[in-house]
């Protein structure tokens, strides 16, 4: 050890320097073993509470379902095991859920990255749009459920839309920043070894700027799938949205938890496979494994 590192060790306490020297003591299966446990205590903690306020009818005067009766509930909706209204019905309502989100969020993504990256590089269109996207970006998405019902009626549109507009605004500030606040260094070298604004635009700009996209494309999927739940609730007669809200009004709750475990489940599924995707494209950063 160097005089710099003994007198670091010297000035914490015995305990700590203790604690420090056990655990990177430890053996590397311990350590692992240890992290996977981290894991599992988390979750098992939640459902015994869970079980528990179920069971005792402490929440909701009993009308809060215990984790076992939520799984019994998933199983029929699933794989019609029961004789419940909605047995055997979980993949069309998860398949009508997808099905918006693939529309409306590929809509609302593309959108904001094609007009992100133009306004990010034109000062004059960035005057011109940034006003009135920043005036709307603030209105809840709630807000707009009536006019959307008002204007594209019951079913797939109305969800469609509010999915497109939700996933807008993350993914747009997302692009006009990583654009923006490209290095200016790298930006001045390029043209000085003589690269074409299309080149700029290609080589640099956008590399640069990818980071920030993806974290933006990231948020706006997980409002996404925000939207297209309460659009469900309140604008369609389908999808996972419907069941949970049309099960509430049934007095069903264990089918609410259900779909609640089955959003939650699909949305994280969702989100790796956006990582995944996004690999190829951010495998020289830093974050490219989506920790």
């Amino acid at each position: 050890m160097t005089d710099l590192e003994v007198k670091a060790a010297g000035s914490r306490p015995v305990g700590v320097r203790a604690a420090a020297s056990g655990v990177s003591g430890a053996p590397a299966g311990a350590r692992r073993l240890l992290h996977g446990l981290a894991y599992v205590v988390g979750p098992l903690v939640f459902i015994g509470v869970w079980e528990a306020a179920g069971r005792t009818g402490v929440i909701g005067n009993g009308l809060f379902p215990p984790f076992s009766k939520t799984m019994v509930a998933l199983a029929d909706w699933m794989f019609g095991t029961g004789d419940s209204l909605y047995s055997g019905q979980w993949l069309a309502a998860s398949s009508a859920s997808l099905v918006r989100i693939l529309i409306g969020f590929s809509i609302g993504a593309l959108a904001a990255t094609v007009l992100g990256v133009l306004t990010g590089r034109l000062g004059w269109l960035g005057n011109l749009v940034d006003p009135t996207i920043n005036f709307i970006r603030p209105i809840s998405i709630v807000a707009w459920v009536p006019l959307a019902l008002v204007v594209f009626g019951i079913g797939n549109k109305p969800a469609v839309f509010l999915t497109a507009l939700s996933t807008f605004f993350p993914v747009y500030v997302a692009t006009v920043s990583g654009v923006r606040y490209a290095s200016r260094g790298l930006i001045l070298a390029a043209r000085m070894l003589g690269a074409s604004e299309r080149q700029l635009m290609r080589r640099v700009i956008l590399p640069a700027a990818l980071p920030s996209i993806a974290t933006g494309v990231r948020v706006g999927l997980g409002i996404a799938w925000t939207t297209v739940i309460v659009a469900e609730m309140l604008g369609a007669k389908s999808g996972l949205g419907y069941t949970l809200y049309d099960s509430y009004q049934q007095f069903q709750t264990q089918f609410v938890t259900a779909a609640m475990i089955s959003i939650g489940i699909l949305g994280f599924l969702t989100d790796r496979l956006l990582i995944l995707l996004s690999r190829p494209v951010l495998r020289w950063t830093d974050g490219a494994d989506g920790s």
